[in-house]
């Protein structure tokens, strides 16, 4: 998901444009406005903030600065005061679609869906050619389990502009195509086109005809797809595999069993957060609605916070202000800790204030971003009452899964070499986490076991996280509530187990994978029986659809 200035960073300071002495100062609003979009569009962000908000002071009637306001904050992330200057733009030009788009998406940022909706339809409304405003209406209401309105606002979409490759891939990734759907025909034609576009496109079109032709059992071909769609994305992905690596090997050195013995207890003491960590497509969004199914616990999806925290805590990396200084680790104290764990937990409530609107009110919060398991033992810390759960899935059926997807974050996953060497990492530094944190910190659910042992695992559950046996657990599919991953339609559905099944390529095709995985963790036999459940089935946990700014 990107902001409409997504490119642009908040480097230079508001000093920028005043130091230009021998510039006279901007005299009308319209010339402070063309000095903000010179900011701008040097990602001199605060700079032209400043510089909108003087054009608004000397012509407040402008509905063109208010937008630039708007888009300013929110691509600062400031999202409830866009959200104020996109209404006032839009009562001053209330025709105009991009305002109406913008502030759809403002809204979306804070999970206010409904509200957003309602934008994004007076939208397609002013314009019925309004394609971006159709995806992101069809990504909200597929998180809000709205599928049939979706699926139609996916394919008014596709209708609008069917050129656009990610409408596509939205759309297949949330509904299982017959092969006379009109969709998937058009798919089958954009497909034998694709070497005419470019290569971020080509790469669309490849994981949405791999995701097609997997739910009509083609899946040889499908695999085939996968291969072209992630070799194309990984040429514009960054990645340095030796950092990586390295912090997960190094992790364990500075956080050992003594460390966390040592200073055990000195972090804020709050019991609430849960947190669900592991790799992507590990089943972690059944596991949080199994848990937002309890009265008592609020399901926070895939959040950020710790992170932001994290950042905003320990000592920063001199070379990289937005990365922490890992050997800083070493000498955190009390009060840094406990800094740390409070200022988490107000993130989380600031972030969202429903969290406080339960009856009689809810007592724990999930927070499932999957990469907290970097942090686990600095989480610990800093919340030493949290609980962890590890998600986990077979390596095998976790790596293809995670392959047959495009992600925001997940920059290893294009080549299955890198794939298999960050999974085998990964597993490494959750048996550190393991066998140093406390006993009864964090227990460890496989998806495959949850699936053939349904209740005895959602009552290993409730109870590690210190909750009473509720039955609507059991019916977790009717919960209400927001889903914000690619299992927003999968997690309304009762369990079934044809993902335990799937279908394997041809073992040459998958030795890197083996090789990165190591003799440990690759399975010792391959079957490709044709009578297995596709490729990309969609049961566990993925990145969701993705917005058009």
């Amino acid at each position: 998901m990107h902001s409409p200035m997504s490119g642009l960073r908040d480097a230079e300071p508001a000093q920028t444009w005043p130091s230009m002495k021998h510039e006279p100062p901007p005299a009308t609003s319209l010339e402070w406005r063309a000095k903000g979009d010179a900011c701008a569009a040097r990602g001199e962000l605060q700079a032209a903030l400043q510089c909108f908000e003087a054009a608004r002071a000397l012509d407040p009637a402008d509905a063109v600065v208010h937008e630039r306001l708007a888009v300013t904050l929110a691509t600062l992330g400031r999202f409830p005061e866009a959200v104020i200057r996109y209404h006032e733009a839009i009562g001053l030009d209330p025709r105009n679609t991009d305002l109406h788009h913008g502030l759809g998406w403002s809204l979306e940022q804070m999970h206010r869906l409904e509200q957003a909706i309602d934008a994004y339809r007076e939208a397609v409304r002013l314009n019925p050619k309004a394609d971006g405003s159709y995806n992101n209406m069809g990504n909200c209401l597929q998180a809000l389990g709205r599928f049939d309105e979706s699926h139609e606002a996916y394919r008014c979409a596709i209708e609008a502009a069917p050129q656009v490759p990610l409408y596509y891939r939205n759309f297949v990734q949330s509904k299982r195509l017959t092969a006379d759907d009109p969709v998937f025909m058009a798919l089958e034609q954009f497909a034998g086109v694709a070497a005419s576009l470019t290569p971020a496109n080509q790469a669309e079109i490849h994981f949405a005809y791999g995701q097609a032709l997997s739910d009509v059992g083609r899946n040889d071909a499908s695999f085939d797809h996968f291969l072209k769609g992630n070799a194309l994305h990984r040429t514009g992905v960054r990645y340095d595999e030796a950092a990586s690596l390295g912090l997960f090997a190094h992790l364990p050195e500075l956080l050992t069993s003594e460390v966390l013995a040592e200073k055990h207890g000195l972090g804020d003491p709050s019991a609430a957060p849960i947190f669900i960590v592991g790799m992507p497509r590990s089943g972690s969004t059944l596991i949080e609605q199994i848990l937002a199914s309890h009265p008592q616990v609020f399901g926070a999806g895939e959040r950020t916070e710790f992170g932001e925290a994290l950042v905003n805590c320990i000592g920063r990396n001199a070379d990289d202000p937005l990365r922490i200084d890992i050997e800083a680790l070493q000498d955190v104290g009390p009060a840094q800790l406990r800094t740390l764990g409070a200022d988490y937990l107000h993130r989380m409530h600031k972030s969202l204030p429903e969290m406080q609107t339960g009856t009689p009110g809810y007592t724990r919060f999930t927070d499932k971003y999957p990469f907290n398991f970097i942090n686990v033992g600095l989480i610990h810390l800093a919340l030493p009452n949290a609980r962890f759960i590890h998600s986990s899935r077979s390596p095998l059926q976790s790596c293809l899964s995670i392959f047959s997807r495009i992600f925001h974050d997940v920059p290893f996953s294009y080549d299955l070499g890198e794939l298999g060497r960050y999974y085998r990492a990964y597993d490494a530094l959750m048996a550190h986490w393991q066998r140093v944190l406390p006993e009864g910190t964090m227990i460890e659910v496989k998806y495959e076991e949850l699936v053939e042992d349904f209740e005895n695992n959602v009552r290993r559950l409730l109870a590690h996280c210190g909750l009473d046996w509720d039955e609507r657990c059991l019916s977790f599919h009717q919960t209400t509530r927001q889903v914000n991953t690619a299992s927003a339609a999968q997690v309304r559905r009762p369990l079934y187990t044809t993902s335990l099944q799937r279908w394997q390529p041809q073992k040459a095709l998958l030795q890197p994978l083996f090789d990165g995985l190591g003799p440990e963790l690759a399975p010792v036999g391959i079957v490709s029986a044709r009578d297995q459940a596709p490729l990309a089935d969609l049961n566990a946990t993925a990145t969701g659809t993705e917005r058009k700014s």
